[in-house]
């Protein structure tokens, strides 16, 4: 099962996108078309992902299956949307890489437990995400929920102020049975908080806090500009970090809203958006074997 939910997972990145979208054709795509979808010919492209997408919720629920629902659901819905919030994916914090950043008034980290995953480094991830943004929350599957909360319940206050977020089986999010993230500032840390920074967001706080960027030469640059950083309070550092933060992955929302749903998370985080018209075009043509 893992070789293949590897092999689907395979479809939904920037690699088969730009390969499509350039040459109209991609071998991962069209083995994995080969192998899960029958009559392919007489199908669009939309069709075709929407079969194989379909097969990842039906068996084989992995990362992105879950991040393309969390997406969808947070960034489509009245709470919030993609023209006063931002989503990050893949963000390093201290040594462990966050699956999922929502950045609004203030910074949620989102940890997935997808059905392929273990939690055997569920603690050191959750203490490092603590270190830069003040709430995190697990999202795995339902049936894993008393697990969970059993396991957190033996973090201590770290563990009880994380939040549980379920996908069933319907392959909904269940925001109701779970429990919602509290506030948590024990861990805040100026080091990792400004790691994850650009160059330019990172000399934009310090310009804000001190009208000025550190006179030295460029190779001492990063480190008085951190010196710098970590003079300012812990959390107006943090505040003034997540407005940086969310200036990134902006999309209107009607462009967000007419990107076919399965496709979302790939378009939105590779920052394909202007790509988007000429791929909706592919997709509405028939799949032909010549395209291999």
């Amino acid at each position: 099962m893992a070789d293949n939910s590897r092999a689907i997972n395979r479809v939904f990145t920037r690699g088969v996108m730009t390969d499509l979208i350039t040459r109209g054709s991609s071998d991962v795509y069209n083995n994995v078309v080969r192998r899960y979808v029958s009559d392919p010919e007489s199908k669009t492209h939309g069709q075709i992902i929407s079969e194989i997408y379909q097969c990842l919720g039906g068996e084989h629920r992995n990362e992105y299956y879950y991040m393309n629902t969390l997406l969808n659901r947070l960034l489509c819905g009245n709470k919030h949307n993609v023209n006063t919030t931002t989503a990050l994916s893949q963000v390093r914090i201290g040594q462990h890489i966050a699956d999922f950043v929502l950045l609004n008034g203030e910074g949620l980290v989102y940890e997935i437990k997808s059905d392929l995953d273990n939690y055997d480094r569920l603690f050191d991830q959750i203490r490092d995400y603590y270190k830069a943004f003040s709430m995190v929350a697990v999202l795995a599957d339902a049936e894993e929920h008393d697990k969970l909360e059993r396991m957190l319940t033996g973090f201590g206050d770290m563990g009880e102020a994380v939040g549980i977020y379920e996908l069933t089986e319907r392959n909904t999010i269940n925001w109701v049975r779970g429990r919602e993230p509290k506030h948590f500032d024990d861990y805040l840390d100026h080091r990792c908080l400004f790691q994850i920074l650009h160059k330019r967001e990172y000399e934009s706080v310090v310009l804000k806090a001190f009208r000025e960027l550190p006179q030295v030469a460029p190779v001492f640059h990063y480190r008085a500009c951190l010196e710098q950083f970590m003079r300012i309070p812990i959390k107006r550092a943090q505040d003034m970090a997540i407005q940086e933060l969310r200036k990134r992955n902006k999309i209107s929302r009607a462009v967000f809203e007419g990107i076919q749903p399965e496709w979302r998370s790939t378009v939105y985080f590779a920052g394909l958006s202007g790509k988007w018209p000429q791929f909706q075009e592919l997709l509405q043509t028939k799949y032909t074997e010549a395209r291999s």
